[in-house]
């Protein structure tokens, strides 16, 4: 799972969370008034969206940027965290387009809980589990499984086994992992792709299975079951 925190101030407890809870994620600053917000196609599961208070203006201006991201079309599920919301602010908020408002103070395996829960509304996820050859991956446990047994991923290569059990022999270009796992404005390089896919390999072989990561020269990777 992947997570694009849409953030005006950095406000520790949600970015804290997310690495606790060791779920992937980009901040980028909200839109203005009259400024596109588009997401990138099949790179995010959810977004969530932080205020600092709950004044007036600044509910006022929370929905008016909810506005602006659902008017550019995106189905992306929206989760908006702030302070201490009423009946009525909860209520304006998932009419502006929010999918769920998440009270401050939470705790992390709550916000990892309700990002589950939307993130399996997205498009982009049709299941928890994946299979392909002797693999079965758990989404929401970020493990995956063969016959000798069951192995722990870290963030960045839980997001490597999705792309691959779900495109099974076909060839992911360069482009989309990096797009996928780093962020479409990451700065990595081919080597940062190539160290994950080798320990991603080690970790498949510690399990016993017979399912390899494969380079297609000049095109990407894919996943020989």
């Amino acid at each position: 799972m992947r997570i694009l925190l849409i953030e005006e101030f950095d406000s520790a407890p949600v970015p804290q969370a997310l690495q606790c809870e060791n779920i992937a994620f980009d901040m980028v600053p909200p839109p203005e008034e009259d400024e596109p917000f588009v997401f990138p196609e099949g790179v995010y599961d959810a977004a969530i969206l932080t205020a600092s208070d709950l004044s007036y203006s600044r509910s006022a201006k929370t929905r008016a940027r909810l506005s602006l991201i659902r008017e550019e079309g995106t189905q992306i599920p929206i989760l908006i965290v702030l302070p201490h919301p009423s009946a009525r602010d909860r209520a304006r908020l998932l009419d502006a387009g929010a999918d769920y408002v998440l009270a401050e103070p939470f705790v992390s395996d709550e916000l990892a809980a309700v990002l589950r829960a939307l993130a399996r509304r997205s498009p982009a996820i049709k299941s928890e589990i994946l299979t392909a050859g002797d693999l079965t991956f758990d989404r929401g446990r970020c493990t995956v499984k063969s016959r000798s047994g069951e192995i722990r991923l870290s963030g960045k290569e839980t997001l490597l086994i999705d792309i691959f059990l779900s495109n099974p022999g076909q060839v992911v270009s360069r482009e989309t992992i990096q797009a996928r796992v780093w962020g479409s404005d990451s700065q990595s390089t081919y080597n940062s792709i190539e160290v994950y896919l080798t320990l991603l390999r080690r970790k498949l072989r510690s399990i016993g299975s017979e399912a390899q990561i494969c380079a297609e020269r000049g095109l990407g990777y894919y996943l020989a079951e």
